[in-house]
């Protein structure tokens, strides 16, 4: 059998050219392994994300229940009176029975429901005279009430409260407290 002169170039080329002819090939699998690396960090990263934020909207999930149920329409009645002039301390009514629990799936918030009364003298209007008979008197003062202030404060850790107040029944702020 007889071999034509441009086979045999082309035969001898191939057989002389071996490393030549992979080269390409391997280059053509290291960017393929390459872009596939890049691919799978990505998509980890991505499930690494979801699970945080999973996580964090499970954590925000009492926050939700808890306004729902106590922010949404409050209970005023529930709130107790304080003993304070304004509001007390947060920090003051941690370990007292003015802290209640509540608890939702297996998460606990503490929380706090404050009311506090500005009230003012009936007979603030009467005469100097008159006054000096009702200081001896003292049985008989009356009082009204002029604006009824609410606090309620919420916690997971005792550190940072969510606070919402209201005045005479409306909502006027709500909050983070940090509690030192």
């Amino acid at each position: 059998m007889s071999v034509s002169p441009s086979n045999s170039f082309l035969s001898s080329f191939i057989n002389n050219q071996k490393g030549w002819v992979s080269l390409p090939i391997i280059a053509l699998l290291l960017a393929i392994s390459s872009l596939s690396t890049h691919f799978q960090n990505t998509m980890i990263a991505s499930y690494q994300w979801r699970g945080q934020l999973t996580d964090l909207e499970e954590d925000q999930q009492i926050w939700r229940d808890f306004i729902d149920n106590y922010v949404t329409s409050p209970s005023f009645h529930l709130a107790m009176l304080s003993d304070c002039v304004g509001f007390c301390d947060l920090a003051e009514q941690q370990a007292s029975d003015e802290e209640s629990t509540w608890s939702k799936d297996g998460q606990i918030l503490r929380y706090q429901w404050s009311r506090y009364d500005l009230s003012e003298d009936k007979d603030k209007d009467k005469d100097k005279d008159e006054d000096e008979d009702e200081e001896e008197e003292s049985e008989g003062e009356t009082t009204s009430v002029i604006q009824t202030s609410y606090r309620l404060c919420a916690t997971q850790n005792q550190q940072a409260y969510l606070c919402w107040w209201w005045r005479d029944g409306k909502l006027l702020s709500s909050g983070w407290v940090a509690v030192n």
